[in-house]
């Protein structure tokens, strides 16, 4: 029941990747290895506070700072909102609709939009690398950028490249041009993880500074953010345990036959203990006090 097989991987790689890219990328996510996807869309996050820019934005809403799990857990849905049934979907490009009225509220560059979108392409193919049982492979990486090329269209993001390794270099520019410190940037992400420390109980709350940071895999980011490695003792344990994983994730897969989009663990947000409601992701002092042009209260009359 939990032994992986590739019958279904093989049947993805059958056909035309634009034909069906969607049902690759929702595969991956949902059953070869969603928790792989989860960790790497939750470390993404954390990337985008390399950019003063970005950083100084989320500082000054404080939305990290002052509700911090309740952003992860909004980021998380609004994706699962957005993909779950595509973007062309009813119900993705509602929730599209709803990100762009939260997004209107701020002055955020074409830029940083581009930043944000290019880390969700390139973060799951750099997590699947190093702590994943394989590698994606190119077919894989292609239907990821198509996507989320897809999403950022439907968000009216301007100038996305037209190839993914295009993408990916305009990405390295752009990280190498602003990637720098800035006090904002160590400010949010020390919210964020003292936010992801909410999800765990409290015996296990001082492992996760260690582990995330060990995770992140990145010098240059923990430079840019003012975080200080851990020590080596417990970046080994850690990354031991980590190849542990990689091996028994080779033959053992939970999610092979199973739903993690159905499952417990893949509907529970602690912000949201009963379930989420669409209208209510996001920023609460935007959602709560300012619905106006909110597509989930457009009167129906």
């Amino acid at each position: 029941m939990f032994l992986r097989n590739k019958k279904e991987l093989e049947k993805l790689e059958q056909g035309k990747v634009e034909l069906q890219y969607q049902a690759i990328v929702k595969y991956l996510a949902n059953h070869d290895a969603p928790i792989d996807y989860l960790i790497s869309g939750e470390l993404a996050q954390i990337q985008t506070f390399g950019i003063p820019s970005i950083s100084k934005l989320l500082h000054r809403t404080k939305q990290y700072q002052n509700n911090g799990l309740k952003r992860l857990d909004d980021t998380r849905a609004i994706l699962t909102e957005c993909m779950t049934d595509s973007i062309e979907s009813d119900r993705g490009q509602h929730m599209v609709k709803h990100l762009n009225w939260i997004h209107s509220h701020y002055e955020i560059s074409n830029d940083d939009y581009l930043y944000t979108l290019a880390l969700f392409i390139v973060e799951p193919v750099r997590w699947m690398e190093t702590f994943g049982y394989r590698p994606l492979t190119d077919r894989e990486k292609y239907a990821g950028y198509l996507a989320f090329k897809s999403l950022g269209q439907a968000m009216g993001i301007a100038d996305i490249p037209e190839s993914r390794d295009a993408f990916v270099t305009w990405y390295q520019d752009y990280r190498r041009q602003h990637l720098t410190y800035h006090a904002d940037n160590k400010a949010v992400t020390d919210a964020l993880i003292n936010a992801m420390k909410e999800m765990f109980p409290s015996i296990l709350r001082p492992l996760v500074r260690p582990v995330i940071l060990t995770l992140i895999n990145d010098p240059e980011l923990l430079v840019a953010t003012g975080q200080k490695a851990p020590n080596k003792f417990s970046q080994l344990i850690i990354k031991g345990f980590m190849r542990i994983r990689k091996l028994s994730q080779k033959y053992i897969n939970p999610w092979q036959n199973n739903s993690f989009e159905t499952s417990y663990l893949g509907q529970y947000y602690k912000s949201y203990p009963k379930g989420y409601q669409s209208s209510i992701l996001g920023p609460e002092k935007i959602v709560k006090n300012s619905t106006a042009g909110c597509p989930f209260h457009v009167s129906n009359l």
